[in-house]
């Protein structure tokens, strides 16, 4: 009975032990660069590593720079304040909703971007924060089926970020509504232009929008491979013999990231597609161009910091080792588990899991116990 109940409690340690292994990321180099830029952030925010999402003079719930950091950190493993930014993250909107209803009656992205925060951190974007009535707000169907404006006011990134939404928490909208994620492909198809860009209004190619739109349509290459390879030779049309994207004018680190982003999540790997290798210059070569002593990137050569530029960059390198991991997409969060606090919090996930494995290995000792026992009561 003994060695029975000990190895239902080994049983149960090797359980916990692999949920929290599920929990680290793939490669431990990317890690390393993810931590090595938050580091570099919290010298610049004059806080202890581990502290930056919890630094009111620089974390800033719903603030598009914050918050895609918080998922970049998230996505990677770092070690942070992602209690503390959730707590953050719910008071903004359940303050936006106190004062007009929703969380911006134009900018339905912002919807998308705070739910797929919330959903690397470990929150529930179905019921996060509380509307004038008390009530939980479900930010997925109020920023896509239930928007209170038109999706596609500021462009079509309105409709690509709802679609990378509803794919990366499994979301089905409601049978009766018109707008799902067959509507969103096909609205977002139709956008495609005569170079086979696509652009923020329609009519103009650019190289972000481009693969932004890339990256949503991921999921659904194989049935539109047409549309995808017209896409791709786009972009690869646009890179320099250098291996540069031009964008506005400028030749900038977020225009390589996003493309490196799109063939990651397509599945090719960029530095072995010979259409974005330019005098033996790949992708992860440019990128590597803007990125400075401290881990952090330059928005263009020669610059300083710029969280945009890093955030992008590293979730460009998360993608790519994902790819060559055989690991989900970036924006695939169905099974994502919530990395740990800083301050050896266990995962808010594994954690519960393993006490449950823990309480039921000792209940079955018991119950083996009592039933050896009822045995040898009926021997006597």
């Amino acid at each position: 009975m003994k060695r029975c109940f000990q190895g239902i409690l080994a049983m149960a340690a090797c359980l916990c032990l692999c949920l929290a292994w599920i929990g680290t990321p793939a490669r431990a180099e990317e890690a390393s660069a993810a931590v090595m830029a938050e580091q570099a952030l919290c010298v610049r925010a004059g806080c202890e590593p581990g502290k930056l999402l919890a630094h009111e003079g620089w974390a800033r719930p719903g603030n598009s720079g914050s918050d895609w950091m918080a998922f970049v950190f998230a996505v990677n493993g770092v070690e942070e304040q992602y209690g503390v930014y959730l707590k953050g993250l719910e008071k903004y909107v359940t303050e936006r909703y106190a004062e007009q209803d929703c969380l911006d009656p134009v900018l339905a992205t912002d919807y998308h971007r705070v739910a797929l925060t919330v959903l690397a951190l470990g929150g529930d974007p179905r019921a996060f924060g509380r509307d004038r009535d008390g009530k939980p707000v479900d930010l997925v169907a109020d920023g896509v089926w239930d928007f209170c404006g038109e999706l596609g006011a500021q462009g079509l990134n309105g409709f690509v970020y709802a679609l990378i939404l509803m794919d990366a928490c499994g979301c089905e909208a409601p049978a009766d509504s018109s707008v799902d994620r067959q509507w969103l492909l096909d609205r977002i198809l139709s956008d495609q232009n005569g170079d086979g860009g696509f652009g923020f209004v329609p009519g103009y190619s650019d190289v972000d929008m481009t693969a932004m739109t890339l990256t949503a349509l991921a999921p659904y290459a194989a049935e539109h491979s047409a549309e995808c390879e017209r896409a791709l030779e786009y972009l690869a049309a646009c890179q320099d013999e250098d291996g540069e994207f031009v964008s506005f004018g400028a030749a900038n680190a977020e225009s390589a990231a996003q493309t490196m982003l799109a063939l990651c999540s397509l599945g090719v790997d960029p530095e072995k597609e010979q259409r974005f290798i330019k005098n033996g210059v790949t992708l992860p070569d440019v990128l590597e161009r803007y990125r400075l002593a401290d881990g952090t990137y330059a928005h263009v050569t020669g610059d300083t910091t710029d969280a945009m530029a890093t955030e992008q960059a590293l979730l460009a390198m998360t993608a790519l080792a994902r790819l060559r991991d055989g690991g989900p997409r970036v924006y695939d969060l169905t099974a994502h588990i919530p990395p740990t606090d800083a301050g050896g919090d266990a995962l808010r996930i594994a954690a519960p899991i393993a006490a449950v494995l823990l309480i039921a290995a000792a209940t079955a000792g018991i119950v083996i116990f009592g039933r050896k026992k009822k045995h040898a009561d009926a021997d006597k």
